[in-house]
């Protein structure tokens, strides 16, 4: 049994172009006029001036906290080579130059420039200008501190346990 072909045709229409508006004579372009375009721009504009002063103490404060989380991540680190290596670790911070090095790291990090830091430590670990350390022991204690960001009105303290060396976050 051969299988039927059905021919079919198809009834091609000729376009159906309306003129939308209105009359047969008048034609309408899709698309927004000068004034609309304007319009948006002055409110774009308008919305913006009011948004960025607004954000510039979110982003210090986001700036704040970062900094705060990169100290204490580098004191864990320090204490985590102390506990590991068996030997002594020594987390040391310039004040001044807003920068930190790691013992077992020579590259010194820094810190945002909009950020300010003070350094409380025991005296022995006080060195001049503006740079002293924090200790840490192979059982996991430490010489204890504390380091305070300030930005935007905002502190933030690092703690760090004298006793267990553990590293605490707070905001003051």
């Amino acid at each position: 049994m051969r299988p039927s072909v059905r021919a079919t045709t198809h009834r091609v229409r000729p376009s159906q172009a309306r003129i939308r508006g209105g009359s047969a004579g008048t034609r309408r372009q899709d698309g927004f006029t000068l004034l609309e375009m304007l319009l948006a721009l002055a409110v774009a504009a308008a919305l913006t001036a009011i948004a960025v002063p607004n954000l510039t103490p979110l982003l210090n404060r986001a700036q704040l906290t970062a900094a705060a989380r990169d100290i204490a991540s580098g004191l864990r680190y320090a204490r985590g080579q102390a506990l590991a290596g068996a030997r002594e670790a020594i987390f040391e911070l310039d004040v001044n130059r807003k920068a930190y090095r790691v013992s077992g790291r020579q590259k010194p990090f820094s810190l945002p420039d909009g950020v300010r830091l003070s350094l409380y430590t025991a005296e022995q670990e006080a060195g001049e200008d503006g740079i002293g350390s924090i200790r840490f022991f192979p059982d996991g204690s430490s010489t204890g501190g504390r380091v305070t960001l300030e930005a935007a009105g905002k502190k933030r303290l690092v703690d760090v346990n004298w006793l267990t060396g553990e590293v605490v976050i707070r905001e003051d």
